[in-house]
């Protein structure tokens, strides 16, 4: 398995760091759904994520959630996470159905920092 292309960079921030990207900053808002928000960068994405939120996604503390995460869409999850864990990455969440439309999993890299590996259950 080969991640060749990086679709978004997500910042796990808290929730007053939406008015600081889109007011001070000036990036447009692309999309918002609760706790997530999604920026227009272009081909990378850039989106924030409140802490709160994304310890619950992991099944976490706050306290131990990663200061970001980077994320590549993949045409299977389970095998890439398989075959990520199997190249020495450390697993973090395993393959889940989100209600968003994804199946998601996670994995770290040997600093810790969070990689998700996303697949559309939508066709």
């Amino acid at each position: 398995m080969r991640l060749t292309t990086l679709d978004y960079t997500i910042l796990v921030v808290d929730d007053a760091a939406v008015a600081f990207y889109t007011e001070a900053l000036g990036l447009p808002l692309g999309h918002r759904s609760g706790p997530y928000a999604q920026l227009d960068t272009g081909s990378c994405r850039l989106a924030l994520y409140e802490r709160s939120a994304m310890a619950e996604t992991l099944g976490v503390p706050d306290a131990d959630v990663a200061a970001f995460e980077i994320g590549f869409k993949v045409d299977d999850v389970d095998r890439a996470y398989t075959e990520l864990i199997g190249a020495g990455a450390t697993p973090a969440v395993p393959p889940t159905d989100r209600p968003w439309g994804q199946r998601t999993a996670y994995v770290r890299d040997p600093d810790g920092h969070l990689v998700e590996l996303a697949q559309s259950l939508v066709p």
